[in-house]
């Protein structure tokens, strides 16, 4: 009797044992694997090229852009082994979409206009852009990027007038285009960015009075 009790008990076991495995293996296939919007990783990797960047060797970009620092806790604005760098959010649908969120090429040199391809970055709220070379106008296409929030250009050699565009990004809390070579004056629709807190403007080749439009702006 204690031969067989012990018999049943195996056999029980070993059946437990293959229905964790294929549950396992089950979950293991079904599990999404996550990947870049195609459109964002196009824009990238264009915004990178046209300004002549390539990632940092740290940054394990394995041919899609959110991956490794781009969706770890990295903090890019802090440290300098990933500049230029980008990151990512990855809760598109059900967690298998990656959003670029954050793209920063800062005091790198970089020459030439602001690449067109960056409005295709729609789900950006932080760009920092400062302390390069870049010419050409203020792109009026920067209006299209309504999710930003903090938006460095300062420290460039932009020029041409601030486009009106700019008022539709009410969500920005920061703008600096400071240090720059733009002409006129600030457009009255900037006073439509009601939750901006800093605005740098300095030295940025502006005229003319401030627009009264601006005396709303309480933050």
């Amino acid at each position: 009797m204690r031969l067989k009790s012990s018999s049943c008990l195996q056999g029980f076991v070993f059946s437990v044992l293959q229905i964790l495995l294929v549950a396992s293996a089950g979950a293991r296939r079904a599990a999404p694997r996550t990947r870049t919007d195609p459109t964002e990783a196009a824009a990238v990797n264009a915004v990178f090229a046209k300004l002549g960047q390539t990632a940092a060797s740290a940054w394990n970009i394995s041919g899609d852009p959110c991956t490794g620092a781009a969706t770890d806790d990295t903090n890019i604005d802090t440290d300098p082994n990933f500049n230029p760098a980008i990151k990512c959010e990855c809760s598109g649908q059900n967690n298998t979409v990656c959003h670029v969120t954050k793209l920063k090429i800062y005091a790198l040199n970089a020459v030439g206009a602001i690449p067109a391809e960056l409005q295709n970055l729609t789900r950006l709220t932080n760009l920092n852009l400062g302390q390069n070379y870049l010419t050409g106008p203020l792109p009026s296409f920067l209006g299209k990027l309504t999710a930003m929030q903090y938006m460095n250009l300062s420290i460039n050699s932009l020029s041409g007038s601030v486009p009106k565009e700019l008022g539709n990004l009410t969500n920005l809390v920061m703008l600096s285009f400071s240090s720059n070579n733009l002409n006129d004056s600030l457009p009255l629709e900037l006073g439509n960015l009601v939750k901006l807190e800093q605005l740098y403007i300095d030295s940025a080749g502006l005229s003319g009075p401030l627009p009264s439009s601006l005396s709303s702006l309480t933050r």
